[in-house]
Order: C-alpha cells, then sequence, then structure tokens
C-alpha cells in the first residue's frame, strides 16, 4: 500500500487518482497518528496492506519532517519520496537529513508520479 501525506487537496488528488489509475492501493495520512495506524495496520475497515511506500509534501513543513523520523524509527527499510518546491532548499536538505530516501522536486515528482507508483505496487 502506499501512503501519501499531503499539504492540500490537489495534491492528495492527484497520488490517489494516479494509484487508482495503475491499480495500487493508497490510503492517506493527515497527521502523525494516522501515519501511526496505517504503519501498525490498525483496522479501520478500510484497505490495510503493509505499507510499501511513503509520500510526503514538503509543504507541511516542520510536521513533514517529524513524519520521516516517525515513518524511520518504525521502518528503517521503507521507502520514503519526498517532494517541496525547489526554492526551499534548506527544507529539501533537511528531508534527507531526516531520512527521506529520496527528495525531489515538486516538478519532477509531479512527473515522475506515474513511474513512483508503478514501481511500489
Amino acid at each position: 500500500m502506499i501512503v501519501y501525506c499531503c499539504a492540500d487537496l490537489i495534491f492528495a488528488t492527484k497520488v490517489r487518482s494516479t494509484c487508482d489509475a495503475l491499480g495500487a492501493v493508497s490510503r492517506p495520512a493527515r497527521n502523525a497518528d494516522m501515519l501511526h495506524k496505517r504503519l501498525d495496520r490498525i483496522d479501520d475497515g478500510k484497505p490495510n496492506d503493509a505499507v510499501a511506500l511513503l509520500l510526503i509534501d514538503l509543504d507541511l513543513g516542520e510536521p513533514a519532517l517529524a513524519l520521516i523520523e516517525q515513518a524511520r524509527g518504525h521502518d528503517a527499510d521503507l521507502p520514503i519520496i519526498t517532494w517541496g518546491p525547489h526554492v526551499a532548499v534548506d527544507l529539501l536538505s533537511a528531508a534527507g537529513q531526516a531520512g527521506a530516501t529520496e527528495v525531489m522536486t515538486r516538478g519532477s515528482f509531479t512527473s515522475k508520479l506515474p513511474e513512483i507508483v508503478q514501481k511500489f505496487k
């Protein structure tokens, strides 16, 4: 399952619709509690597969870094891909330092999203 943490509805919809189109199960995690439930596979009556990939929007700011650290603490090998504005150099760097597997600019993430989903579905 692909779990995504997005700062706005537009990106959340883009991720979800790309996953749906490619036959990948996806679930949102809007905060640390939801991420905990996804990572620990707490039953909420919806798809509850193991998390194969975590996508985090760095437009969430400092909470995005905390989500990276939370996920990394749960599973050192979990692929975590983050994205943010190309001008947010410090935030992009901080995401890598927090444990993101791959850090991308928003444009790069948008263009590679189908490929990413296909790889981890």
